[in-house]
C-alpha cells in the first residue's frame, strides 16, 4: 500500500474512531514498504492536529469540522507534509488531489484549492508567539496547567519536547548479556547507540527500521524501555529469591527489569486487568529467558491475594502527560476531570496494594505524569491515611529537565502491621 493512502486511513482510525494509534499502526506498517516514513507522517500529524487546522481555517471557505472525515484529513496530511516536512509543493498537491478523486471526486477542486492557496500564502501566515497552544499544537488548558505549575520557560520546553520524534531507548537484559559485551554487538554490527547517563540499563539507537530486526530482539537481549520508567525497578530495589506484587503490570518492561535485578530468583506476581496485556507480559519473558514470573487476570484496585510480599510497585494507571511524545494521540484524548478521576483510582489501588506488604516492606508508587494531583499529592494522602508507612524516596522528571520522558517515581516503607 502507498504510504499517504496507509497515513489516511491510519488518521480517520485514530481521529475519527478513536481507534488505539500502536495497534492501528502496527497493522498498517506491515503494508507499506517504508514503515518509518509511514510512523513519521501519522504520528507528526496528529500531534499537530490544533496547527493543522489553524493553517487550513486560514486558507479555506470552510471550517475543518465541517468537512467530511476524508476531506478533513487529506487535507490535514498535506499541509504537515507541506509545513513540516517540506516536501515538494507539486508532489504533495497531486498526490493528495489523487487520493481524494479516488475516495472523495467532488472534493477534488476543493482539496486543490485550499491547498495551493495554503502554498501560495504561507509566508504571510503567523502564529503569534504567545499563543502557545496553537504553536506546539496543545489543548490550550494543559498548556495553562503547564505554565502555571512549572513556569511559562519549563513549559514551552516541555511542549517542544512532546514534538521531536521519540527516542529509541533499549534496556539491556542482563540475565543474558554484559552491558560491555551488548556494546561490542551493536558495534560489530553497525548500530549507533549512545550511552544515558541518568540510567546506566539503557542505551538510545539511531534506528528507523522495525525494532525486531535490530540485532539482538530475538535473542532477548534487550528490550524497548524509556530511561525514566527503567529507573523505577533499581528503585524499588528487589533482592534475589524475594517475592515481589507488581500492579498494572502490562506490557512488563517493569516486570522483567525487576526479574533481571534479581537475577531471575524469587517469585513476581504481575497482575493487569486485560488479559490481552498479560499476554505481552508472558511473550516479553518468553523471549528474554524469565522464569520467576505467573501473571494473575485482576483489577488492581480490588484483588486481595492471600501472602504478603516483600516489595510492591504500584505503576498506576495515569494521564500519560510525561509520554506524550511517544503516544500522539494522548493529549487529544485527555480532559481536564480526568487528572482528578484518576488520582481517586491511583489512591484506591495504592490503598489496596498496602494491605498486601509484608512489615519492613518497601512500596513503590510511579506514573508517566507530571500532574502533581496524581502523584505528590496523591502519596502525601496515602501516608496521611495509612501511619505504618513512612516516605523513603520521592522523585519528579519532567520532560523540561532532563531530555527524557516525564515520570513521578516514590519509595515507601511499611514499619508495623496493618
Amino acid at each position: 500500500m502507498e504510504i499517504r493512502h496507509a497515513a489516511l486511513k491510519c488518521v480517520i482510525k485514530i481521529i475519527e474512531h478513536n481507534s488505539s494509534y500502536d495497534e492501528t499502526l502496527e497493522f498498517f506498517a506491515n503494508k507499506v514498504n517504508n514503515p518509518p516514513d509511514l510512523v513519521n507522517t501519522v504520528a507528526g500529524t496528529i500531534k499537530s492536529r490544533l496547527a493543522l487546522d489553524y493553517f487550513i481555517e486560514l486558507v479555506s471557505s470552510r471550517r475543518v469540522k465541517k468537512l467530511s472525515p476524508t476531506v478533513r484529513n487529506i487535507l490535514r496530511l498535506a499541509v504537515f507534509e507541506l509545513e513540516y516536512l517540506k516536501h515538494p509543493d507539486y508532489a504533495v498537491v497531486n498526490s493528495y488531489a489523487g487520493i481524494c478523486k479516488e475516495l472523495d471526486k467532488k472534493a477534488v477542486s476543493f482539496v486543490n484549492a485550499v491547498l495551493r492557496n495554503f502554498i501560495r500564502k504561507r509566508p504571510e501566515i503567523k502564529i503569534e508567539d504567545d499563543d502557545l497552544s496553537i504553536k506546539y499544537s496543545h489543548p490550550d488548558w494543559l498548556v495553562k496547567r503547564w505554565a502555571n505549575n512549572y513556569g511559562i520557560e519549563a513549559a514551552k520546553k516541555i511542549l517542544e519536547y512532546n514534538n521531536q520524534p521519540p527516542k529509541l531507548c533499549l534496556r539491556i537484559n542482563t540475565l543474558k548479556v554484559t552491558k560491555d559485551r551488548l556494546l561490542q554487538f551493536f558495534e560489530q554490527n553497525k548500530i549507533n547507540f549512545r550511552e544515558v547517563p541518568q540510567c546506566e540499563d539503557c542505551l538510545i539507537i539511531e534506528s528507523r527500521g522495525n525494532i525486531r530486526n535490530i540485532p539482538g530482539y530475538k535473542e532477548g537481549l534487550w528490550v524497548v524501555q524509556g530511561a525514566a520508567s527503567a529507573m523505577v525497578a533499581r528503585i524499588l530495589g528487589p533482592e534475589p529469591g524475594e517475592k515481589i506484587l507488581d500492579l498494572c503490570a502490562a506490557p512488563g518492561a517493569k516486570t522483567t527489569h525487576i526479574a533481571s535485578v534479581m537475577n531471575d530468583t524469587g517469585e513476581i506476581t504481575a497482575v493487569d486487568i486485560s488479559p490481552e496485556r498479560l499476554e505481552k507480559i508472558t511473550g516479553n519473558c518468553e523471549r528474554l529467558g524469565i522464569k520467576s514470573v505467573k501473571t494473575i487476570e485482576a483489577d488492581a484496585s480490588e484483588i486481595k491475594l492471600n501472602e504478603e510480599f516483600d516489595r510492591i510497585l504500584v505503576d498506576a494507571p495515569c494521564s500519560n502527560t510525561g509520554v506524550f511524545g511517544k503516544r500522539p494521540d494522548a493529549r487529544w484524548r485527555r480532559k481536564p476531570g480526568d487528572i482528578d478521576t484518576l488520582a481517586g483510582l491511583q489512591l484506591k489501588i495504592l490503598t489496596n496494594a498496602a494491605g498486601m506488604l509484608k512489615p519492613g516492606g518497601g512500596l513503590v508508587y510511579s506514573t508517566c505524569s507530571i500532574e502533581p494531583e496524581e502523584n505528590i499529592q496523591v502519596v502525601e494522602k496515602f501516608l496521611s491515611l495509612n501511619k505504618c508507612f513512612q516516605p523513603e524516596f520521592s522523585k519528579l522528571i519532567l520532560q523540561s529537565e532532563q531530555d527524557m520522558d516525564g515520570f513521578f517515581i516514590a519509595r515507601m516503607r511499611k514499619n508495623c502491621d496493618n
